[in-house]
């Protein structure tokens, strides 16, 4: 999947929704939220959500990982299953990189006055990583260590499932967890404890392809 074609079918869910949506956008809810809970991974990770349809809402995501590797992500390493064979004889140095998602929510509820609700998600998703590690060829005695560098861009899709609720009249939040489907571009990460700004971390040694990430963004109603 390359670059192009993932901005040709963010556009297209842009003008899908907007159809879908249909209603004059001074009605539509605009919302702003971060995700809490990915701070300890020194991830800013912003939420732009609209919606002029109670079962539809428009959800943009972006954000940036400044160093996964100096993180405290206790969360991201709890859901991981975790192996033996090490990572492979790389010493991360530096994880950081951008992300954008974009896609659709399906929200139970009938009415805009319903505040409180159950929300399917689907996203289609884009992350730039940057690494730096020292790698050391563990099958040679004495292998001198090599620092590396490299970025890698990994596209994918993300699930995404949750419960939406009103905290005040402008703050409201989600808890849920997102289920991300990257391409097969993360195989070209150093190790196999990797990270992907965006979609969170798994211990690959088992090629396991689904990186989970739990969610719990604040928001602020801008309307």
């Amino acid at each position: 999947m390359t670059i192009r074609l993932i901005f040709i079918m963010l556009a297209t869910i842009t003008f899908t929704n907007g159809k879908l949506l249909g209603q004059d956008t001074r009605s539509w809810n605009h919302e702003l939220g971060i995700n809490l809970l990915q701070l300890p991974a020194t991830t800013l990770d912003l939420t732009y959500e609209l919606s002029g349809n109670p079962k539809y809402s428009m959800t943009f995501i972006a954000g940036y990982t400044i160093n996964y590797s100096k993180s405290f992500d206790y969360l991201g390493f709890f859901l991981s299953p975790h192996y033996k064979c090490g990572n492979d004889g790389y010493s991360m140095k530096k994880q950081t990189g951008g992300f954008i998602q974009a896609g659709l929510k399906y929200n139970f509820r009938s009415t805009m006055e319903k505040k409180n609700y159950f929300f399917l998600g689907g996203f289609i998703a884009g992350s730039v990583v940057s690494e730096k590690a020292d790698y050391r060829n563990m099958e040679i005695q004495d292998s001198p260590i090599e620092a590396l560098t490299h970025t890698v861009f990994i596209p994918g899709l993300t699930a995404a499932t949750g419960y939406h609720f009103k905290i005040s009249n402008k703050l409201n939040s989600d808890i849920g967890v997102h289920f991300s489907f990257p391409s097969k571009n993360y195989k070209n990460l150093f190790g196999y404890s990797n990270y992907i700004p965006g979609m969170g971390y798994m211990e690959t040694c088992a090629n396991e392809r689904i990186f989970p990430l739990l969610v719990w963004n604040l928001k602020y109603s801008l309307h």
